[in-house]
């Protein structure tokens, strides 16, 4: 009877083995469940701040298409101040510099257009003249890039090779 009762109980104790590893493995898939869904979430709230941003981004840009031309002719008249009337700009001048700086701040650059070989993907080409040939030889507008996506072409003079 002895024998009887060490056999029932090797039985119980291997059914409390193979309960204890089928806890075990649910365990690990438990936790492997876990971490993908940490890993899901994380993942999910990169996109969505990415998304944010260039949700902002897309709206900076048509606002600074909209006020470049603003800021050109502000440029423009600063090249032209009238005599006595330095003193006055000077105020004008510090807004001028001010707005450049806070389009800086955006991301916003001037493209560098002079002496470089004319690209359509950056520049739009109103005239030609005599110059070194597909060469950017004069830049009448200039054109901005935020990041590296162009917000406004740079308005161009090409050299036609002569």
């Amino acid at each position: 009877m002895d024998l009887k009762k060490k056999v029932e109980k090797a039985k119980k104790e291997a059914g409390k083995h193979d309960e204890l590893e089928k806890l075990r493995k649910d365990l690990e898939e438990m936790t492997e469940l876990a971490k993908r869904t940490m890993a899901d979430m994380q993942n999910l709230k990169r996109r969505q701040e990415e998304e944010r941003k260039l949700l902002i981004t897309l709206a900076n840009v048509d606002l600074l298409r909209q006020t470049l031309p603003i800021l050109d002719n502000l440029d423009r008249a600063s090249q032209h101040v009238p005599e006595g009337a330095e003193e006055w700009f000077k105020g004008v001048e510090m807004s001028i510099n001010q707005l450049h700086q806070i389009y800086n701040e955006l991301g916003l650059v001037a493209m560098e257009t002079l002496n470089k070989p004319f690209d359509p993907d950056l520049h739009e080409a109103l005239a030609q003249g005599p110059g070194e040939k597909d060469t950017v030889i004069e830049e009448l507008e200039k054109g901005y890039m935020l990041g590296n996506k162009v917000i406004r072409h740079a308005k161009v003079k090409v050299g036609d090779g002569s």
